[in-house]
C-alpha cells in the first residue's frame, strides 16, 4: 500500500508542476524488457539474464513552444534474471516489479516532414519496486532498486513513440547473500517500447 501511495504522490507532483498552457497527454506503454544484471564477489554463482516484458500507463508533459518534454510511467516489469549455483539449475529470486521511470526528453521536430516526426533522446531516474517475497532464498534483494535510464526514439505525429534504451542499476541491489557477504548485483537492463498517447 505504501508503494502505491508513493506512486500516486509522484504523479500528482508531476502534473502540478507544469503550466496550464502545457500539453498533457496520457497513454499506454508496452514493450520488451531484457535483463542485463551484473554480479560480482559471489564465487560459485552466476546470473542467467533473459528477456521479459513490461506494460502500463504513461503521462507526458510537452512544452508548447519547444522540443522539451517529460514523462512518468507506472509499469509492470517482468525483469527476468535468475541465480545459478555451481552449474546447477537456475532459480528465481524475484522477477516481478513495478517500475516507475521519470524521464526528461528532447524532441527534434523535422520541418522537412511538416513536423510529423521527431527523433528524441531521453534520460532520467527509474525505480524498480520488487513484488516478490525472496526471503529464505540464497539471495534476497532490496525492495526498491534505483537506476538511471538513457535512450533514443522517435515520436510520430504526436501519437506514437517508439523508444529503446538502457538502464544502469545504481548501487547494490543485494540485501543478503548466503555465504557471500561482499556480493553485489546491479539491476541493469535493456528495453524496447511503444507508447500510444492521447490528449486529455
Amino acid at each position: 500500500m505504501d508503494k502505491l501511495k508513493n506512486i500516486a504522490i509522484l504523479i500528482c507532483l508531476f502534473l502540478a508542476t507544469a503550466s496550464a498552457s502545457a500539453q498533457f497527454r496520457y497513454g499506454f506503454r508496452f514493450g520488451a524488457s531484457i535483463a542485463d544484471a551484473k554480479m560480482k564477489d559471489a564465487p560459485g554463482y552466476s546470473l542467467v539474464n533473459k528477456g521479459g516484458f513490461e506494460g502500463g500507463i504513461a503521462f507526458e508533459y510537452q512544452h508548447p513552444s519547444s522540443g522539451f518534454a517529460a514523462d512518468i510511467a507506472i509499469l509492470y516489469n517482468r525483469y527476468n534474471v535468475r541465480l545459478k549455483e555451481n552449474g546447477g539449475e537456475a532459480g528465481s529470486f524475484g522477477r516481478n516489479y513495478i517500475e516507475v521511470p521519470l524521464h526528461a526528453k528532447y524532441k527534434f521536430w523535422l520541418p522537412a516532414v511538416h513536423n510529423l516526426a521527431a527523433p528524441l533522446i531521453y534520460t532520467g531516474p527509474s525505480f524498480l519496486m520488487r513484488l516478490d517475497d525472496n526471503h529464505g532464498r540464497a539471495v534476497s534483494t532490496s525492495d526498491i532498486q534505483p537506476g538511471w535510464d538513457v535512450g533514443i526514439g522517435i515520436d510520430v505525429v504526436n501519437f506514437i513513440q517508439i523508444t529503446g534504451g538502457y538502464r544502469f542499476g545504481l548501487g547494490n541491489s543485494v540485501k543478503a547473500f548466503s555465504g557471500c557477504p561482499d556480493a553485489t548485483i546491479h539491476s541493469n537492463g535493456w528495453n524496447l517500447a511503444a507508447t500510444l498517447l492521447f490528449d486529455f
